[in-house]
Order: structure tokens, then sequence, then C-alpha cells
């Protein structure tokens, strides 16, 4: 009697436990044994640290772990990591911490890579400063990092991008504005200012190429959980002259919908046969986050013809920032990932 009253416990934590599995693979999506991994729960309404339970090991020839919680627990982070490809980190802002936490969970492991010298910004191009009219096509340059002009200094349009879209309402009630329009603090706006930050917008962005045979494509992989967060290598084909990018005020964007990158053939060169003989390759890593009057992407740029490497050396940036540039600009040209 005295043995089954000790056997409850166990019992009632097997009967409430669920049991989870992490699978990861390669690039190529083989499985991938011996993968150092681990999980850490959080008990739900329970801040305390001694409450967390973390289970360690690695996976199988399946490429899989498998370990069991209670049913109180949430998963709050997931790690893998093997020697000669990134680390895997996935957090809350990866979907992590939900109620109830997912049982079943995959990751990519790309593979380590030699970084190379590459030229590097976030771009903002915003209609109020000039560097985004309206309903016009207006080029971006790579290779010096601005618009073309006469907006700008770049000469090349690497990239093109038409931005139109008109407001459909506001984001706070009819009363709202009015009262936000007498306040003084929003005095010193103008109506282009003032609808910019309440209004409520539907329209199209446009991303094209400028010459024949360049163009964009969506990255066919993104993990966002690595230090890497698309293939090393820019793809061959596949290119389309243009994409259409709807953009709306609300929902405000997640972190989620930054989960998409971009490649880019440009300044390409055809054969007598109309066949590509030589190229220049970028990636847009992130959204190109866009909205009424405004762009935003952060691009990656190898000015070496025909070679298709993309993962940056974060301290060689080969394009610098002009001469007299100060505060925020500056720090658009600081790379933080590869």
């Amino acid at each position: 009697m005295k043995i089954r009253l000790y056997l409850l416990p166990f019992l009632a934590f097997t009967l409430l436990a669920r049991d989870y599995t992490l699978t990861v693979v390669d690039e190529s999506g083989q499985p991938m044994q011996g993968v150092a991994v681990s999980a850490l729960f959080s008990r739900m309404n329970d801040p305390r640290f001694a409450s967390m339970r973390s289970f360690e090991g690695k996976t199988d020839v399946q490429g899989v772990f498998r370990f069991m919680a209670g049913d109180e627990m949430c998963l709050d982070r997931l790690r893998a990591a093997k020697q000669g490809y990134f680390d895997a980190d996935v957090t809350e802002v990866h979907g992590m911490g939900k109620v109830p936490s997912d049982l079943s969970h995959f990751i990519t492991l790309p593979y380590e890579t030699n970084e190379i010298p590459l030229n590097y910004k976030e771009v903002q191009l915003r209609t109020l400063k000039g560097t985004l009219p309206r309903k016009t096509w207006v080029g971006f340059d790579f290779a010096i990092g601005d618009i073309v002009a006469p907006w700008g200094r770049g000469k090349v349009s690497d990239i093109r991008f038409w931005n139109e879209g008109e407001q459909i309402g506001w984001t706070e009630t009819d009363e709202t504005v009015e009262r936000f329009r007498k306040d003084k603090d929003h005095a010193r706006f103008s109506e282009a200012e003032f609808n910019g930050m309440y209004g409520s917008f539907r329209g199209t962005t446009k991303v094209g190429c400028g010459q024949p045979a360049d163009g964009v494509m969506r990255s066919p992989a993104f993990w966002p959980y690595c230090q890497l967060k698309m293939p090393a290598l820019a793809p061959t084909e596949g290119y389309t002259s243009v994409l259409e990018i709807p953009y709306a005020t609300l929902p405000y964007p997640s972190f989620q919908d930054d989960y998409v990158g971009y490649y880019l053939r440009v300044r390409t060169k055809l054969g007598p046969d109309g066949r590509v003989i030589s190229a220049h390759y970028a990636k847009i890593q992130g959204a190109i986050r866009c909205g009424y009057g405004a762009i935003t992407f952060r691009y990656y740029y190898n000015p070496v013809a025909d070679d298709r490497r993309l993962v940056m050396d974060r301290k060689s940036n080969l394009l610098q920032p002009p001469p007299g540039t100060e505060g925020v600009e500056l720090t658009r040209y600081d790379p933080y990932e590869r």
C-alpha cells in the first residue's frame, strides 16, 4: 500500500505531462544527429527563477530530441548548436511563450561560411524629406548608397520604388482628431505631417529593377532565430522584374512580418544569345517596410561582379558615410547582422 502511495505523484505527473519534440535539419533538409539542444520552461503565473526548468540533450539519428514537461509549464526558449553551423536561439519574438505551448518544433541550422566585406546600409526614404516622390519611379544606387538624381547622389538605378496610396480614415476617433488639431503640441506639424501621424492609409509599393534581366526575388528560406538569416549565396535564376507590396497603417507590424528577405540581380550584362554573362548580387534582409510616403529596408551589396556571396563581415562595411554625416544617419551604416 505504501509503494502505491509513493507512486501517486509520479503517476500524476505522467498523466498531466505533455510530450514535446524538436527536429533539427541542415539547409538541405537532412536530419542532423548529435546537435546540442536545450529547452527552457517557466511555470505559468510563477515569476520565480526557481520555478523554471531546463531540458538538455542531443538529437538522435533522425534529428529529433524528445522531452516532457508538465501541463502547467510554458515553453519559453529553444537552443540548438553544432560545430560548423550557425547556432539557433528561438525566443518569444519567434513564437515561444504561447499558452498552451506548441508540442512540435522545427529548426534549420545554416552552414557556417566565410564572411566578406560588403556594402551595407539601412535606408529610409520619406516623401516629406523629398526622397520619395509619390507615383514616380525612384531609383536607388547600391554602390553609392543613395537615390539617383535629381533627388540624390546615385548614378545607377539598381532598384526602383513606386509608392502610391490614399488616406481612408483615421487611427483615432473624429473627436480625438479634432482635439489633437487644436492642441498646441500639434501646432508645429504641417497638414501632411499631422495626417501621416494619425491617418489610416491604403496603397501599394512597387519594387522593380532598372535594366534588362535585372530582377528581385523572395528568399527561398529565412531563419529568424540564427545570426545568418538567409542562404549565403544569391540564386542564379528565379528573378522577376517587379514585385508589389500592399501596405496599411494598421495593424502595426509584428516581428513575424520581418521574417522575409529578398535577393537582387543587378547591373546584368547579356550575351548575343540573351543569356546572362555577368551580374552583381545583393540582398535585402528583413521586410521592405512601406507606407504612405515612406519606405525602409536594409540591403547588402557585393560590388564584385559575379560573386554571389552575401555573408557580411560586420567590421568591414565597404560603404562609408559621406563627409558631414551625423547623428542617427551614421547608425544606418552600422551592420548588426550578417
